[in-house]
């Protein structure tokens, strides 16, 4: 730093003015001794003015710095450095060209100006400003300016810029060589040149034939110098090509350059440029030099290839666990929260504003706790500090922990440890789970005690053929001890041991192998009944499970067995009973026709007066033997078709049968009877009611029966409404509805049972009729009431079946 006195500074100003005007006058001087062969005197004027000159280059000489002196008008641009004189010492020289820019050694001011004019410096001012600002304001304004340049490899030089008169001077002063004399600063900085040019295949071959691009620039990104590889890089043949026409591998290039040296900063960045022809991406590293900037183009498409392919498969685990159902968060070796899943934020209904800033593990915790979210414990506080302490301290084995939650939720929680120190949980919403398992554990035990009840003996086998559940009755049936079955034993242990109880081994070789064998041509449903040695029957059945397992059951029917015999031997007396008794119904009903005709013929003879007229009591008489006979002849019918339906060999004869008429003619059959008893018979039918295929005769017989029975059991003046109308499917209903006596409820079951009669007589009637409806394909039903009445409704179908046809009726219908 020059001295701050201003009569130093002025004794230099005028000492320099002084030099320039002895030089002029020496010039002139020499001038006009040429010419006109000047006098001695001058000679001797000359001399003192060499003199005073030598003595004012000592003065200059031991400043420790350099001196620019501009003489010229007011720069045109920032650029414009003019033509200043330099003075300094030699040691100074040598010192601040080193950070001068590359040129010729006759610019030698120009270069140190560019190599330092776009440094940043240290002054007096908030804002920091380059030294080409500071020279522009000076050679413009004249605004003097003190300051220091900090230059790359950590040296300071000092710059002040003063106005003297109409010169602007600015002193350059390399802090590091005050107190050293010439000779040492120059031998000092001879020796770093010779050090960098001892290895000149190191320093030049070295980056000159570098595979990758690297170039130097100076501060204001002027390429000074590139390799090989950067001219092949922009396409170029020679190296002073691209000098010459400063071709940048792109156009940010020169920017970051300038930042490089405003930030001192070493900066990388990665972008896709256009090489050699290919647009590949590359990582571009600058950094500061002396004097400039290096900066290094290195191939990133590998890089970037992996990169992406790495940001892929961070992706697609993103993804994959955000769509797990297990909450998943992960913790830096910092304890910072750095990601979780969807299915974490929703198990603990976090705040997604909470979670957008950045959480620990401890504030996690934390807020779990004011949302009583986590297990009860007595010491929250060192709870907390041991979760936290796996951070620093993780275990061999950390076993999984359930979490029993304030709300009913059990959570299970696992952790893992990554190799940078951080820690991801797992957490598992296992409250269904835990309920499923005690549901399960109570159906089991419900099981097993239900096995437990049950008289037939369970025994499950596993397809290794070992005995897997089995129960108290399978153990007694077989007479083993609770130790045979404790320990699981095998089929072959249990085969031995029942050997004296069932000896045929095949049979238990052949179960054996419906338990173990995967077949499922063997693993059949099969069943099957044995004989014991103790003379107990049982039953046993093999049905294979879906897990691989074979249940078998045994059921002890040797009691069953007996009663069932006995059973046996009932039925078959009662069939021949009822076989006996069916044929004594035949035969009688048979050997009762011919007297029963004989009495009928002889009523019939006297009731039409052959033998004489008959007075009224003789005709009454007569009268009631023709209806007795009737009644009697009935009678035997209903028997016999009864013996013929159960015998089945009753066959209906059908036809076309129009419903309507079958049941006028029907009611007027029995209309006299009703007229004599003074009760009212309705006919409740359409015309159009329909046709059906059945027996004519049969029908008549059924509704005759049905009226029969409602006439007999309503008192005179009560009514009786015979009715029909269609039904579904094309079949039609057909009632009788009487308000007589009714049937009690609890002989109402014994209506339709052959010779049961409530009131008295045979018993037939709705037996009949049940079974000549069923026998058309129909269906009959009762509703009665005590003291109300009685309502019998029948459904006939459109067509009888075709089985209890005729055969002439059967053929004619597969036709």
């Amino acid at each position: 730093m020059i001295p701050e006195t201003p009569e130093y500074q002025n004794l230099i100003i005028v000492a320099a003015a002084m030099m320039i005007a002895v030089l002029a006058t020496a010039y002139a001087l020499w001038v006009s001794t040429r010419q006109s062969g000047v006098s001695s005197g001058w000679k001797d004027k000359c001399a003192d003015l060499d003199q005073k000159l030598s003595r004012l280059d000592s003065v200059f000489g031991s400043y420790p710095g350099l001196i620019l002196v501009w003489e010229e008008r007011t720069p045109i641009s920032d650029g414009d450095w003019g033509n200043p004189r330099i003075y300094g010492s030699p040691a100074a020289l040598a010192s601040i060209q080193r950070f001068a820019a590359a040129g010729k050694s006759r610019d030698l001011a120009m270069r140190i100006l560019n190599g330092l004019a776009d440094l940043d410096t240290i002054g007096e001012t908030d804002r920091p400003m380059t030294l080409r600002a500071h020279l522009g304001q000076l050679r413009r304004k004249g605004e003097s300016f003190s300051v220091s340049i900090v230059l790359p490899e950590g040296n300071v030089i000092e710059a002040d810029g003063r106005v003297a008169g109409r010169q602007v001077v600015l002193w350059l002063e390399d802090a590091s060589i005050r107190g050293e004399d010439e000779r040492t600063a120059i031998s000092r900085f001879e020796n770093k040149r010779l050090l960098a040019n001892e290895d000149p295949v190191a320093f030049l071959e070295m980056f000159s034939r570098a595979p990758f691009p690297i170039w130097r620039a100076s501060p204001s990104g002027q390429l000074l110098w590139v390799n090989e590889a950067y001219v092949s890089a922009v396409g170029k043949q020679q190296s002073s090509d691209v000098i010459n026409e400063q071709v940048q591998l792109d156009e940010q290039v020169v920017e970051e350059a300038r930042k490089v040296l405003t930030t001192q900063q070493r900066m990388e960045v990665v972008r896709d440029l256009v090489l050699g022809g290919r647009r590949i991406a590359t990582r571009i590293c600058m950094f500061p030099i002396s004097g400039g900037v290096v900066g290094i183009a290195l191939d990133a498409s590998e890089n970037a290839s992996l990169k992406s392919l790495l940001d892929r498969h961070v992706r697609a685990h993103e993804e994959l666990l955000n769509n797990m159902d297990e909450a998943i968060v992960i913790f830096g070796s910092d304890q910072s929260m750095s990601f979780y899943n969807t299915a974490f934020a929703s198990l603990f209904k976090l705040d997604p504003a909470w979670l957008s800033e950045p959480r620990s593990h401890g504030e996690w915790l934390d807020r779990l706790r004011e949302k009583n979210q986590l297990p009860t414990v007595a010491d929250y506080k060192n709870w907390k500090a041991s979760e936290l302490s796996l951070y620093m301290d993780w275990p061999d084995e950390v076993p999984d922990e359930i979490w029993a939650l304030g709300d009913g939720t059990t959570l299970r929680l696992a952790r893992m440890r990554d190799p940078d120190g951080g820690i991801s949980l797992l957490l598992s919403d296992i409250t269904s789970n835990v309920t499923l398992q005690s549901q399960f554990n109570t159906l089991i035990n419900v099981q097993t005690a239900t096995l437990d009840k049950l008289s037939e003996g369970i025994a499950v086998f596993g397809p290794d053929g070992r005995l897997k559940i089995s129960n108290s009755a399978f153990a007694a049936l077989w007479q083993l001890s609770d130790a045979d079955i404790e320990e699981h034993p095998g089929f072959d242990s249990l085969i031995e041991k029942s050997l004296p109880l069932y000896h045929d081994r095949v049979f238990w070789n052949e179960l054996k192998a419906r338990a173990t064998d995967p077949n499922p041509e063997v693993r059949l449903h099969v069943d099957g009944e044995i004989k014991r040695s103790d003379n107990k029957m049982l039953t046993w059945l093999s049905r294979p499970l879906p897990d691989g397992a074979t249940l078998i059951a045994w059921d002890d029917v040797t009691s069953s067995r007996q009663a069932e015999a006995a059973l046996i031997e009932r039925a078959e007396a009662l069939e021949a009973a009822d076989r006996l008794k069916s044929e004594f119904v035949g035969h009688v009903s048979y050997q009762l026709r011919t007297p029963l005709t004989t009495i009928s013929g002889y009523s019939d003879f006297l009731q039409s007066n052959a033998m004489g007229e008959l007075n009224d009591k003789q005709s009454e008489y007569v009268f009631a033997i023709q209806s007795a006979s009737e009644d009697l002849k009935k009678t035997i019918d209903d028997i016999l078709d009864i013996a013929a339906i159960e015998a089945n060999v009753l066959d209906l004869e059908l036809g076309d049968v129009d419903i309507f008429d079958l049941l006028d003619q029907s009611l007027t059959y029995v209309m006299t009877k009703a007229e004599d008893t003074k009760k009212q018979l309705t006919l409740n039918c359409p015309e159009d009611v329909g046709v059906i295929r059945a027996d004519a005769q049969r029908l008549k017989q059924v509704v005759y029966n049905l009226l029969s029975n409602a006439l007999r059991f309503t008192k005179p003046g009560g009514e009786i409404e015979l009715g029909a109308r269609p039904a579904d499917g094309g079949g039609v209903r057909i009632w009788v509805k009487d308000n007589g006596v009714g049937i009690p409820s609890d002989r109402q079951p014994q209506v339709f049972e052959s010779f049961k009669s409530t009131r008295g007589g045979a018993g037939l009637g709705l037996a009949l009729v049940q079974r000549f409806v069923e026998r058309h394909g129909g269906w009959v039903e009762l509703e009665s009431e005590e003291g109300e009445g009685t309502h019998v409704t029948l459904y006939l179908p459109k067509e009888a079946p075709a089985e209890h046809a005729q055969p002439e009726f059967k053929f004619g219908a597969e036709a």
